[in-house]
């Protein structure tokens, strides 16, 4: 069987699948479960609160990058250990989640749930981004980066919708174990697939480190640490993690208020919200994922950042102007069909444009630290959510969405990509 740095295929359907496997728990537990739950009388704040709870392990980014930069088993390959180890603890989360009783009544025992889960999951996503550091060609990056953010969006919409339906059809242990199985398939592509020709696909079998002699299998995250400060004392790099800190706070509050607007003020039901996000508006969001991975690497990736951002800002300000609308079904409809698309195009030329900003000496702790400081940027946005529409009503607060969207993107004009020194030649 080929190894990831030998086949192309290898690296898409590996990178793909890992990014699947965080999507479609994802999407059930900030989409369908919140919207079952919004159903049966969820407020706004604790809906946030849930979100927030989900989204926080994934700032502890800035705690998983250094680590599996700085501890590694080579001879299985730079990453492939840490991943089947979070893929496994990703499972048994999920285990005891379902095997729990009446975990629907207890708000505080489900946010921990999310929480722990979202803890290995979040592990996973480093490990995986740092793989893809480590194995993508540069003129792959775009591309590539457009499939991975697709296979994430595709596993959203079926945990939205499919499993979605199954909570409400029957029962959330089923649900929940059904995905645990979905986890264990999907460790089959890093079960299987080395990262290198020559390394041992399980401890206990033949191989050795294909990495170069010069790789240090313990190293002082102390270094790491110095490496990623000397990092961001460009100003590309510190300018750019001023916009992700800022760039996602009315994304995070978009994502709260929506279940309990639809669910409560407009009386939808929640599998067919589920439905509606998970199918339409996962199918344009898959659209624009690949639309922006094609796009960054041709047009340049701050004007799609610009773009996608820009767009959903647009039609953020738009849904809250014209709320009056808001009780027909198609037009309520469009808003969660047509935003993601624009987030996911903005989404992946992020992830590219920061990809190539990242040093190359610790590229994981890098990257994975922007991607940390999204995460709290969604998450301070969440936590936002239940205050602001305290004091605003709700199509004023679609407004500030997409006044907060807008703003940061004037940032972008400080992040000059072929600043940074320690970068290849673009």
């Amino acid at each position: 069987m080929p190894s990831l740095t030998e086949s192309k295929s290898a690296r898409i359907s590996t990178l793909c699948a890992l990014y699947f496997a965080q999507g479609f728990p994802w999407g059930f537990m900030t989409t369908a479960l919140v919207a079952y739950l919004a159903k049966h009388g969820l407020t706004v704040e604790d809906t946030g609160h849930l979100i927030a709870m989900a989204i926080l392990p994934w700032t502890f980014k800035l705690i998983w990058a250094p680590l599996i930069d700085s501890f590694n088993f080579p001879a299985m390959g730079r990453r492939r250990p840490w991943i089947i180890f979070a893929e496994i603890m990703m499972a048994v989360t999920l285990i005891v989640m379902a095997m729990s009783s009446d975990i629907i009544s207890n708000l505080t025992f489900l946010g921990w749930m999310f929480f722990l889960h979202n803890c290995f999951a979040s592990l996973q996503d480093v490990c995986t981004d740092a793989l893809a550091v480590d194995i993508l060609h540069p003129d792959e990056r775009g591309q590539i980066n457009g499939y991975m953010w697709g296979s994430k969006i595709i596993g959203v919409g079926f945990g939205s919708s499919i499993v979605g339906t199954i909570l409400v059809k029957t029962s959330l242990n089923i649900a929940v174990l059904f995905q645990t199985g979905l986890v264990l398939v999907v460790m089959i592509f890093p079960l299987f697939f080395r990262e290198r020709a020559g390394e041992k696909l399980l401890p206990w079998l033949k191989g050795k480190s294909m990495l170069p002699d010069d790789f240090v299998t313990i190293r002082n995250p102390l270094t790491v640490i110095k490496d990623l400060l000397k990092g961001f004392s460009i100003k590309a790099t510190f300018v750019g993690a001023i916009f992700l800190l800022v760039a996602s706070i009315g994304d995070g509050i978009n994502g709260a208020i929506l279940p309990v607007l639809f669910m409560q003020d407009l009386g939808w039901e929640p599998d067919f919200y589920s439905q509606i996000v998970g199918g339409l508006g996962t199918m344009l969001e898959f659209i624009g994922a690949l639309l922006g991975g094609f796009l960054a690497d041709r047009v340049g990736r701050r004007k799609i950042i610009a773009i996608g951002y820009g767009g959903f800002a647009i039609t953020a300000i738009l849904f809250g102007i014209f709320s009056d609308y808001w009780e027909f079904n198609y037009f309520a409809s469009t808003y969660l069909i047509i935003s993601p698309f624009f987030r996911a195009l903005g989404a992946v030329a992020i992830f590219s444009l920061f990809m190539k900003i990242s040093w190359t000496k610790s590229a994981a702790t890098m990257f994975t630290s922007y991607m940390a400081m999204s995460n709290m940027s969604s998450t301070t946005g969440s936590k936002l959510a239940g205050t602001i529409n305290n004091y605003v009503s709700n199509d004023i607060t679609f407004i500030v969405v997409g006044i907060l969207a807008a703003i940061p993107l004037i940032l972008l004009l400080g992040i000059n990509a072929n600043e940074h020194p320690f970068q290849e030649s673009p």
